[in-house]
């Protein structure tokens, strides 16, 4: 049986599209989708006070703000990712506080191979375990909710986090080991 508890509850304002915990540094990041990201107290008992990481008015980001994940470094240190739908494309902040940005990257087409680049993308994740020789960094992963090339329905798409740290020269974590379940 699994059971759980209330802890506690608040509100975000309007429509919450993704989140993502950070266990290691009790923040719970919220992707509020046509006003931008919010940072709270991931604690039981925090107050519901938030900080904007940023945001859709006078920020870097256009709506919809949709999934967000963490790229988790060393002793705090690693990015956070938030999808930028209404650009096709990603925002990287650096994990540790005040989430300072970093910058853009997006996933564009490769026709040699035959993939279509990414676009409408409501969810993502990253791990930075060493996963093989194809992600021996880790991997971003992203849905892909509008597929042109060949037309089809959405899928997924993974891209080595390593491309992502050399296009935007990302200080390079230690990888976490993989761990299996």
């Amino acid at each position: 049986k699994v059971s759980a508890e209330v802890v506690r509850d608040f509100t975000v304002g309007s429509q919450a599209e993704g989140c993502v915990a950070d266990d290691e540094t009790a923040a719970l990041y919220v992707a509020e989708e046509d006003v931008g990201i919010w940072r709270y107290n991931a604690e039981p008992d925090a107050a519901p006070d938030r900080v904007a990481v940023d945001s859709t008015e006078g920020g870097r980001l256009t709506a919809d703000v949709e999934g967000l994940g963490l790229f988790a470094g060393p002793d705090g240190t690693g990015y956070l990712v938030a999808s930028n739908q209404g650009n096709d494309n990603y925002a990287v902040y650096r994990r540790e506080s005040p989430n300072e940005f970093v910058g853009f990257f997006a996933v564009v087409a490769n026709d040699a191979l035959g993939i279509d680049g990414v676009s409408e993308t409501d969810g993502l994740d990253i791990s930075g375990a060493a996963l093989g020789p194809g992600f021996p960094q880790g991997v971003f992963i992203a849905q892909d909710g509008r597929n042109i090339s060949p037309a089809e329905r959405q899928n997924f798409k993974l891209v080595p986090w390593e491309r992502i740290a050399t296009v935007l020269s990302l200080r390079p974590p230690a990888p976490a080991p993989a761990t299996r379940p």
